[in-house]
């Protein structure tokens, strides 16, 4: 969320670093990061229209801010994500980072996925043993496992403006926590951002090495939307 961060000083410090666009002689709008800097001088008189004019300078530089690519900006950054692979499974995860202020994110995070499936009709429960309260749960007619993916995250956006391409790669590890094993994993995906959304279209590669997975190979299509904070 956007600050407005009003500073008021007995005069305004020639030395400043920000890029600032002057109102009047004794109002300067600045801009740093996702912040909005509105600097008084208060040795100068400021009349309400010149008031009017800074408040409508400010709504503008903020609209303008949610309208690019916010992974743009240099700062810290965060965003949570939903997916879903061509394996049925379902995961999300947030990933936090530094975004360098050129396009180029680095960062890493962690995630919950679940994949659910229907068991065969061998081992499929009847109509009437689903139909009597003793012998009822979730799990009758279903398999459930579930995962925490932990992974490196680095991207690249190719411009700051509002709809912009980008490409991404995550890498790290996956823990089934429901039959203890464990695959290394890379995926690496390319997207749209539109101002603080995302979705991308990536293949996700797979190698078991521990426990339940070990040996296992899996290849999956995986798509994805996000939210940047």
């Amino acid at each position: 969320m956007k600050r407005i961060i009003s500073i008021i000083c007995a005069m305004v410090l020639t030395g400043a670093s920000l890029s600032a666009q002057s109102m009047q002689e004794g109002i300067k709008v600045c801009k740093e990061g996702d912040n909005t800097i509105l600097i008084i001088n208060t040795d100068k008189d400021i009349s309400k229209r010149d008031l009017r004019r800074v408040q409508r300078t400010v709504n503008r530089i903020e609209r303008d801010t949610y309208m690019m690519n916010v992974g743009y900006l240099r700062g810290y950054r965060a965003d949570v994500e939903l997916g879903w692979d061509s394996s049925k499974s379902w995961e999300i995860s947030t990933s936090h980072g530094f975004s360098f202020g050129n396009g180029l994110y680095i960062g890493g995070g962690a995630g919950f996925g679940a994949v659910l499936t229907r068991k065969s009709s061998n081992t499929r429960a009847t109509d009437a043993e689903v139909g009597t309260e003793q012998t009822y749960t979730p799990e009758n007619n279903w398999d459930a496992t579930y995962s925490i993916p932990m992974f490196a995250d680095v991207k690249y956006s190719f411009m700051k403006s509002f709809a912009t391409p980008f490409i991404d790669i995550r890498g790290g590890a996956i823990a089934d926590i429901s039959n203890s094993g464990a695959a290394l994993f890379i995926n690496p995906a390319i997207g749209v951002d539109i101002a603080r959304f995302s979705v991308k279209v990536g293949y996700e590669r797979q190698l078991g090495c521990w426990g339940s997975q070990k040996g296992v190979k899996a290849n999956n299509v995986k798509l994805s939307v996000a939210y940047t904070f």
